[in-house]
């Protein structure tokens, strides 16, 4: 795992202390190692966190001609198989390392290679031969990517911050990714915040030569939902489970599991202490709640069944209040999720021992594990009784249940789209149109926003039911732009690797050709998981209700908070006031203080996008630039530091 960084300049020279610049910045991404590769136009870096061959994985990584570089960012589960096929045709390589075989495969598939893969990655590899620049995504967006072709020139980082050390990057306001923000609760790839900046969306190739650039979307198309043969389903799926379990217990140095409360993460360390003799499980608690937010002594109880090493720690109150705004920032976006702060804190807690882990992260989205699976369920029931459309418009919509009110706008939408885009929304239109000034209300009208990122996945499976339809979507969109991002942003902080096997490829195939009633079953979400999952824990893990990273936050942003709050909405040269009616923000904020409506995740959201204007846009992060001009030699054609 590592954090990676470039530039193109195609005709030209690229900046290479710039790029040098752009990996200094990310040591925590790297810790164990530095390599560089610079050709006339093109200048590739990285920071390494050495889990596979950390003696000889040196990066970049070259062909035997030397002719393709490779940079790359994650781990390849199926190098090993990769390899034996690479070698039984000629090719010779040099390490034990995973990504090795990127540029090799590269001679024989071209870009296409990534559908070869079965990993997490993000990779940057350089053809001599076409002088073509080819970035690439893994299928779930797992490892992230940004860049910019700004300057007349293609930058690109793992991080943010680190790809704004390139000066030539503007950072204004994207005010359209603000309003997709304002309506989802994370920016959609590929946007992101600032106009110049971009995410490379998951499962895409972009390749940049003298041809000028083009994007390749490598995903296989989605294949039948009707699977209902429910003893083989099961049977299948507790086999496929472990096999992806097993497969990304790969490592040549130690590895650990974020262990929960729950079935996720407890099906995972039985899995585990199958295949290994020592299990090392972390898990961190709040103390702040009432005893739901503390799932460390269900956790230990589950470390006992499976004789793992259990280590944990409990955060009170303010000393999560005290990492909040530190917390937000680090994510690089702004973001709807309360609970981003605890993956850094177990991350910190695993980090003296085991720089890589497995997380049960990935497995609510196909698996029908939120609320709103269950809903839409019961919207699909609710849909064939007459009048039922009519009553949900005409029940008013209770100030204290924003989940009820969302539930009652999907069910009253007229088409599938419209009740995604209500099911998932944070402000709705009628809301928007309130709230925005009448300047940023011009700049985004006509916009299709978040309803295009929504149809665009959605219409690939519009034979599906909703239920449907919103598991495959869910999948491939808040998972990777919200989820996958505080997973990989804040365990990279702490120069930890975290793993998803509920994201390998083979088990989701099979998760997604069932029908989605197996899923969720009888309003039972999980229920094809939970069963199959009987055969490796106790039916009291199981069948424990989901309990996740639980805080008051909705009485924080009465109380603790509310001063920085009011300081953010409200306050002169913030982003709230310029965008958004100083009326409907004190509305929002005082109904909420009073108690007359939950405003928790709109509140958040608002803080977080104005948080992070202050630091990525008032406040733009320093570059390290001048310092790396300074210290940086002739590296052109260098492999190590």
């Amino acid at each position: 795992m590592c954090g990676i960084a470039g530039m193109h300049v195609a005709g030209g020279v690229a900046d290479v202390a710039c790029v040098e610049a752009m990996a200094a910045g990310m040591v925590h991404r790297g810790p164990d190692g530095a390599g560089r590769f610079a050709s006339g136009e093109i200048a590739l870096a990285v920071r390494r966190l050495a889990i596979i061959d950390p003696e000889s994985g040196d990066q970049p990584l070259f062909n035997e001609d030397r002719d393709i570089a490779v940079v790359f960012n994650g781990e390849l589960y199926n190098h090993r198989e990769l390899r034996a096929e690479l070698e039984s045709r000629g090719h010779r390589l040099r390490s034990g390392s995973d990504g090795e075989v990127i540029p090799h495969l590269f001679e024989q598939h071209g870009p296409r290679l990534v559908e070869r893969l079965n990993g997490i990655f993000a990779i940057a590899l350089w053809d001599e031969k076409s002088r073509t620049l080819h970035l690439m995504r893994d299928a779930f967006g797992v490892k992230p990517l940004y860049y910019s072709r700004a300057g007349g020139r293609l930058a690109f980082a793992s991080e943010l911050r680190a790809l704004l050390a390139d000066r030539s990057i503007p950072n204004d306001l994207d005010q359209l990714a603000v309003d997709d923000f304002l309506s989802l609760g994370y920016v959609p790839s590929p946007r992101t915040p600032l106009a110049a900046v971009r995410k490379l969306a998951p499962a895409t190739v972009l390749c940049m030569g003298p041809s000028g650039i083009r994007h390749l979307e490598y995903a296989p198309g989605p294949g039948p939902a009707n699977r209902r043969d429910r003893p083989e389903l099961v049977a299948e799926y507790a086999d496929a489970f472990e096999r992806a379990v097993s497969r990304q217990m790969m490592s040549d140095r130690p590895i650990g599991v974020m262990l929960s409360g729950g079935v996720d993460s407890g099906g995972i360390t039985a899995v585990m202490a199958r295949h290994s003799s020592r299990v090392r499980a972390y898990t961190v608690g709040f103390a702040g709640g009432d005893a739901r937010s503390d799932e460390i002594p269900r956790a230990a109880r589950t470390a006992a069944i499976f004789g793992a090493e259990h280590e944990s720690v409990l955060i009170g109150e303010r000393e999560y209040l005290d990492g909040l705004q530190g917390a937000l920032l680090t994510l690089e976006e702004p973001v709807s999720a309360t609970s981003a702060l605890a993956v850094r804190f177990v991350a910190d807690l695993m980090r003296p021992s085991v720089p890589v882990a497995l997380c049960g992260q990935g497995a609510d989205e196909p698996l029908g594990g939120y609320g709103r699976h269950r809903g839409v369920r019961l919207i699909q029931a609710l849909r064939r009784l007459p009048g039922a459309r009519a009553l949900a418009a005409a029940l008013p919509r209770p100030a204290r249940r924003p989940a009820l009110a969302r539930g009652l706008d999907a069910l009253r939408a007229r088409d599938d789209l419209g009740l995604l885009v209500n099911a998932y929304r944070v402000l709705g239109d009628e809301a928007r149109r309130e709230l925005y000034r009448p300047e940023f209300a011009s700049a985004v009208s006509g916009s299709p926003g978040a309803r295009a990122a929504i149809e665009r996945l959605r219409r690939r499976v519009a034979d599906r039911s909703p239920l449907g339809q919103m598991l495959y979507v869910d999948t491939r969109l808040s998972l990777p732009d919200e989820l996958l991002l505080i997973a990989d942003k804040m365990s990279m902080a702490a120069s930890v690797e975290l793993r998803v096997p509920f994201l390998d490829p083979d088990l989701i195939a099979l998760v997604e050709s069932a029908a989605p009633t197996q899923h969720v079953r009888r309003l039972e979400g999980k229920s094809l998981h939970k069963e199959a999952m009987l055969r490796l824990l106790p039916r009291e893990i199981t069948h424990r209700p989901k309990l996740g990273w639980r805080t008051p936050v909705d009485r924080w942003l009465r109380r603790e908070l509310r001063p920085l709050l009011e300081e953010v909405l409200l306050g002169d040269g913030e982003l709230c006031p310029q965008l958004l009616r100083e009326t409907g923000l004190r509305r929002l904020i005082d109904a909420h203080a009073e108690g007359r409506a939950d405003h928790t995740r709109v509140l958040f959201c608002l803080l977080s996008l104005g948080l992070w204007y202050r630091a990525f846009v008032v406040a733009r992060p320093p570059s390290a630039v001048a310092t790396a001009r300074a210290v940086s030699g002739s590296w052109a054609g260098s492999t190590r530091p």
